[in-house]
């Protein structure tokens, strides 16, 4: 008998939902990635969980933390997008990285408002002329990368590397590239101005870790998964060495030793951490159990061709939350109450021929979007709840992989080291928003920008704008916080400026994002914002890392059609194969997870205010560094 292969893959989801009992729960929310199926992951912005985030709040539930700690070391890790379209951001992050690094090594003097004096002292152990340090100099800092890249947990398409970085498995850098230095082959930069245990030359460690953020590239997995790569190395206590799919679910397979002694190595019991997260898309860090590898699959598991994925019930379009929200590939006896049989549903009654449930065409299921509104299109969340990420950067006890509560790594002592207080981590979320949404109300119109931390978000009313309230199923209040591939329209309620149709010519109409875009393919979504490059880039054929790239016959009308911003002369103009600017996608997950840590987290735009001037002191990144800084501060002796 002929069995389309269509029919094999709709069977195989049918019974992987059926398995997998509800479709839209918060059971799993506080409890990593054991068991469970698609609703095991809560929404996609966290669960539904939102607490106010006081002072000392873990964010997770709201605890406190307990009293501020100090440490007289630190340790830096970065978490570095390497998907296409990175490499100009990630070129402008290393050149802000000498001044971060000279500032923790040689910090400024500051007046008793925390300004800057003069002059400034020209090495450590020099004395303020006036003022004080804004906090004492340190002299022993390991600084490590890792990137987004996790593969595709279980599925195929990020399986096969080939010559890409599709899957770095959260370990150092310069364990997964060639040619990246390292101190003493460890795979992490130490700085020790005593030289016994580090250069002690913190100049020398700045160009390496500049050269070491670049080498991350653009060529890994388009399912960025940062805030699973940061958990991976700093936090889960059995990080895999893969993720397979065994019985048709997703599970992590085997223990990655080589990670584990990185970390710890990397990771001293007694010092200050800081996180810094720069990704230009928002968060997919897929779950590792139940039906994760489906979303990254362009085939099932014995190699036939996947149907596409499944529609969702008519009542996720108006609210992902109802209960009636499910999807069209349920198999379900009896439906929830109040709620139609999916057969009488009007979409998923819907059924093409060949097929056992109602799902997207090509057209509408890119492969490029399958993490992007995942309940609402699809009935069902296979994310990671961002209250894994929270808790695992704020509770001593975490769920290891059978769902035990073991000792956090990142907080146990060990060494004859004490256990590490919650209070000494910092993180700095660089992701797509508009610095508007996320600056102070005084240096919104100046020169200069200074980043609100998240408490100060939460006491300006800026998270509604941000990450509007998905519990209560309210969109982002900034229309350019919103992920959509269709045309947005408002207007941005800070600067009162409209959202520039798609039609426009002019890539600085809206001076946030330029305007909307064209995309009749169904591939990408609108930008959050752009910034102009330093220097424009002529794009060559098929080039993968840039925007406005023709084909490999040189044909251009794709580009054309698509009208983006990115690809039209400054002075506008028709849009050609010449990129002038870059952008970023909007990161509501990784901002998110920012809320939920309270006062530890200070978020920034990936699209800085000035990209090319590189001797200004506001130049690219360095807000973002500065908000680091004043929260790092907090942690020192």
């Amino acid at each position: 008998m002929n069995v389309s292969r269509g029919f094999v893959a709709a069977t195989l989801l049918l019974g992987l939902l059926q398995a997998c009992g509800p479709t839209h729960t918060d059971a799993a929310a506080a409890g990593g990635s054991g068991p469970g199926g698609p609703g095991s992951s809560g929404t996609s912005n966290g669960g539904g969980a939102q607490p106010s985030a006081g002072t000392g709040s873990a964010g997770a539930g709201g605890s406190s933390l307990g009293p501020q700690g100090s440490a007289d070391k630190l340790d830096v890790l970065f978490v570095v997008d390497n998907s296409m379209s990175m490499g100009e951001k990630q070129r402008v992050l290393a050149g802000s990285v000498p001044r971060f690094v000279a500032r923790l090594t040689n910090p400024l003097c500051v007046d008793a408002a925390g300004a800057a004096t003069a002059p400034q002292p020209a090495g450590p152990a020099a004395s303020c002329s006036s003022g004080s340090r804004e906090f004492k100099p340190l002299s022993d800092i390991h600084f490590g990368v890792i990137t987004t890249s996790l593969g595709s947990h279980g599925g195929d398409i990020c399986g096969k590397a080939g010559d890409r970085h599709l899957d770095d498995q959260a370990q150092l850098l310069p364990s997964k590239r060639t040619g990246v230095a390292s101190y003493q082959g460890s795979g992490f930069l130490a700085f020790d101005a005593s030289g016994k245990a580090g250069v002690s030359d913190p100049a020398a460690v700045a160009t390496d870790l500049s050269a070491m953020i670049v080498a991350a590239g653009e060529d890994g997995c388009g399912y960025e998964a940062p805030l699973e790569a940061m958990y991976r190395f700093l936090v889960d206590p059995e990080p895999p060495l893969s993720v397979e799919v065994v019985d048709l679910h997703s599970a992590p397979v085997g223990i990655n030793d080589t990670l584990l002694a990185q970390r710890k190595a990397f990771l001293r019991p007694d010092s200050s951490l800081a996180i810094v997260i720069f990704s230009d898309e928002n968060d997919c860090s897929i779950i590792d159990s139940g039906q994760g590898w489906f979303v990254a699959s362009a085939r099932t598991p014995e190699g036939s061709s996947v149907v596409h994925m499944p529609r969702a019930s008519s009542a996720c379009e108006t609210n992902p939350n109802d209960a009636c929200c499910r999807s069209c590939a349920n198999s379900e006896g009896t439906p929830p109450a109040g709620c139609s049989a999916l057969a009488l549903d009007p979409v998923c009654s819907v059924v093409s021929a060949g097929q056992s449930y109602a799902s997207y065409d090509a057209l509408a299921d890119s492969v490029n979007l399958r993490c992007f509104e995942q309940q609402r299109r699809f009935g069902f969340d296979v994310l990671q709840p961002l209250l894994r990420y929270s808790q695992a950067l704020s509770n001593p006890r975490i769920p290891n992989r059978a769902g035990t509560l073991v000792d956090n790594p990142l907080f146990a002592a060990r060494d004859g080291k004490g256990a590490r207080s919650p209070t000494l981590v910092s993180v700095s979320v660089v992701v797509g928003a508009p610095w508007q949404d996320l600056a102070s109300n005084d240096s919104s119109n100046s020169a200069s920008l200074e980043y609100l931390d998240s408490t100060g978000l939460e006491r300006n009313g800026r998270w509604p704008l941000l990450i509007g309230d998905e519990p209560a199923n309210v969109p982002p209040g900034d229309p350019l916080m919103i992920e959509s591939i269709a045309p947005r329209t408002g207007q941005n309620p800070l600067t009162m400026l409209a959202v520039a149709p798609p039609t426009s010519s002019n890539p600085q109409q809206n001076p946030i994002n330029g305007h909307e875009k064209n995309s009749p393919e169904q591939w990408d979504l609108q930008h959050a914002c752009i910034f102009p490059l330093a220097t424009p880039v002529t794009c060559q054929a098929d080039s993968l890392g840039c925007d406005c790239a023709p084909t490999s016959n040189g044909d251009l009308s794709s580009v054309i059609q698509e009208n983006s911003a990115l690809c039209q002369p400054p002075g506008g103009g028709p849009s050609g194969a010449t990129q002038y600017f870059a952008k970023a996608y909007p990161g509501t997950r990784e901002l998110s997870f920012a809320r939920l840590l309270g006062e530890r987290a200070v978020p920034a735009s990936l699209c800085p205010k000035n990209s090319n001037d590189a001797a200004s002191p506001q130049y690219g990144y360095a807000p973002a560094f500065d908000g680091l800084l004043k929260r790092i501060a907090k942690t020192i002796d």
